[in-house]
């Protein structure tokens, strides 16, 4: 028979009956279970809510940061574009005054009434409604405008001259661009040569952009693009000045807010405030008749003031702001957000444009949602170490019968069995010790079916996956291809349906590099519609308008080679790259698009060369080399579109500027 195995060793009891004491291993420090089940829990939950609601309030707080910095931008993008279209209307009106001076359209002699330069600066005033004035001076102190009054919005026309003894006339303007009632005569005797548009032209020789000057008008203040008139032998006629109000961008910033309490404002690098969201007048009276300008850092808007004196202070000169940037600084212990980006239309006008955001506007939500979750937490704090508490007590019971049954057991007491109530994995602890091998077969057959049936998963996730990349490749080729149609869109003249001159201003240069590295000829044509405005008055813009989408696509038909670009150069100019080609070839095409122009048969009645719509040609040839530039290409195809125009027009005039052909 085999021995019969005790769970207590035979002399066992004899140690006891002789007093000895069993082997013990205590710890330096008992700690009871409700304490260890307690407070490392509690101590986790504080760590973990605590980094938590830290880790939320930093990524809040930089979000809310991120979006502030894209509501900026954003912001500032369309300030940029409004600034652009705004400023862009008085250089266009300018050219055309210039253009129509030069043709001799428009008379610099006001010593007589003409109603046809009346009704020609009363259409560029219905073509441009953001003008505020129209001004032509002359040498001799007369002058005559066309004004849109801020209050009425109807038109004007202001006249002085030695017939109305220099005071300023003021006419009613009819629907057909004529003076009509007599409204009012202003004194004292005006002289244009006096008007800040007037000597900023005379004094830079050139188109130039005034600064911010206030009108006469009490509350106006303008800014002017004014620009210098030579007839043809370059005398000086006088000067164009073409006003815009700044009471309209005053307007559209107040409407642009970031937040609350935020200002967006333009000023001039030189420090002048031009226009604020808060509507604050750059001009300030000071007890002086004159008003003066106002520095941005004087500004009564505490915020503009601020910043204007950080922004100078970090750069030392406003000069030196370049290009787009986010700063920020405190105003009174109070953080604010600042964008500063330049804006620039060159001739003069240099300005900055600041938003300036309190952080105070975009981060209160989140200061009280961080109280709220702070109260939050300590309220579940509260709630984790009672209920905790109760747990480990409850933990505790069972477990206490368990040690005083198995000291029994060491004493040789076997006929207790502990029966533990309440937790069932204490209750099983009696009997798991028989059923492990069991469970361990057990659980390794569901282990081997579960890693059977991940690998399973992973497959066909895998093939989720390979699916879900396929289709996204083909979302992105999609998407490249919407892109490519958008820039395509981008060079194309939405009239005529050719290149635009952004286009040909690209081509032109791409081809210059390349041809002058391979030295071979590069040929310009430059064709402009004779008397166009003629057909316009004649036949209305919109047959215009088709004339010159027929003009194109006879253009593009003359231009046959994939390397030609024939492009829509500006209103009723035209232009042609012809790269790899000789002045005889580009003269060949260009007779070749007056032959196809004449085969469209257009109609012109009112034009003294022909009775047909016809062309005017300047063609350029040369080599590209460092002796000239693009700049000098394209003055020169338009000095012979010039010539051909003022030698009876219909005709080609051409000039081969390579070195060998000058020889």
């Amino acid at each position: 028979m085999p021995p019969k195995i005790s769970l207590v060793s035979d002399s066992y009891p004899e140690r006891l009956s002789q007093g000895q004491q069993p082997l013990k291993k205590r710890s330096l420090l008992p700690v009871s279970l409700t304490w260890m089940l307690t407070v490392p829990f509690i101590l986790q939950v504080v760590v973990v809510v605590g980094l938590v609601g830290y880790l939320s309030h930093r990524n809040g707080q930089r979000s809310v940061e991120n979006l502030t910095n894209q509501l900026m931008s954003e912001v500032g993008q369309r300030v940029d574009q409004k600034l652009t279209s705004y400023l862009a209307a008085p250089q266009i009106a300018n050219k055309m005054v210039r253009d129509a001076v030069l043709r001799g359209d428009l008379s610099m002699d006001f010593s007589s009434t003409s109603t046809r330069r009346e009704q020609y600066l009363w259409q560029q005033m219905q073509l441009f409604e953001n003008l505020a004035w129209i001004s032509l001076g002359s040498e001799q102190g007369d002058s005559l405008g066309i004004t849109r009054p801020e209050e009425t919005k109807e038109l004007q026309i202001s006249s002085s001259n030695r017939s109305t003894e220099y005071f300023g006339n003021y006419y009613e303007v009819n629907s057909k661009g004529q003076r009509s009632t007599l409204l009012r005569v202003e004194r004292p005797v005006f002289d244009p040569r006096t008007r800040p548009w007037y000597k900023a032209a005379i004094e830079a020789q050139k188109p130039v952009w005034t600064k911010v000057y206030s009108g006469f008008t009490n509350g106006r203040i303008f800014i002017a693009a004014s620009e210098p008139l030579y007839d043809r032998t370059g005398k000086l006629l006088g000067v164009s000045g073409i006003d815009v109000s700044l009471l309209a961008l005053q307007k559209f910033l107040a409407e642009t807010h970031v937040s609350a309490n935020s200002e967006v404002f333009l000023m001039e690098k030189s420090g002048m405030l031009v226009a604020s969201s808060s509507q604050e007048r750059p001009f300030v009276t000071n007890g002086s008749s004159q008003p003066q300008r106002l520095a941005a850092k004087d500004s009564k808007t505490p915020s503009i003031g601020f910043t204007t004196n950080f922004l100078q202070e970090k750069f030392g000169d406003l000069h030196n702001i370049r290009q787009h940037q986010f700063l920020s600084f405190q105003i009174k212990g109070q953080k604010q957000f600042v964008q500063v980006q330049p804006f620039s239309q060159g001739q003069g006008l240099d300005w900055v444009i600041a938003i300036v955001v309190p952080e105070a506007d975009v981060m209160a939500q989140i200061r009280a949602g961080t109280t709220t979750t702070v109260g939050l937490c300590l309220l579940a704090l509260l709630a984790v170490i009672l209920l905790n508490f109760l747990i480990s007590r409850w933990l505790a019971r069972p477990i206490l019968s368990l040690h005083q049954a198995s000291q029994k057991i060491t004493r040789g007491d076997f006929s207790q069995q502990p029966i533990p109530r309440g937790v069932k994995e204490l209750a099983a602890l009696s009997d798991s010790f028989g059923l492990m091998s069991q469970e361990i077969q057990q659980s390794r057959q569901e282990l081997e079916e579960y890693s059977r049936s991940l690998e399973q998963k992973v497959s066909d996730r895998t093939e989720e996956l390979q699916a879900e990349v396929k289709k996204r490749a083909v979302a992105e080729a999609s998407l490249r291809k919407a892109n490519q149609e958008l820039s395509d869109l981008a060079y194309i003249d939405g009239l005529t349906q050719i290149a635009n001159r952004r286009q040909f201003d690209d081509r032109l240069r791409q081809e210059w590099y390349r041809l002058q590295r391979e030295q071979t000829s590069l040929s310009i044509i430059l064709c402009d519609v004779d008397y166009f405005k003629q057909y316009n008055d004649t036949y209305g813009h919109q047959v215009g308008d088709q004339c010159l989408r027929l003009l194109a696509v006879a253009i593009s038909a003359a231009a046959r080679r994939a390397a030609d670009l024939p492009a829509r150069y500006g209103g009723e100019e035209f232009v042609v790259i012809l790269p790899n080609t000789p002045l005889i070839g580009a003269v060949q095409v260009a007779k070749m698009i007056q032959e196809r122009v004449a085969n469209l048969i257009l109609s012109h009645k009112s034009s003294p060369v022909s009775k047909q719509v016809t062309l005017s040609l300047g063609v350029v040839t040369l080599i590209p080399n460092d002796e000239h530039d693009i700049e000098s290409l394209l003055a020169e195809v338009d000095r012979l579109l010039y010539q051909a125009k003022t030698t009876g027009r219909n005709r080609i005039v051409s000039k081969d500027l390579s070195p060998a052909a000058t020889l």
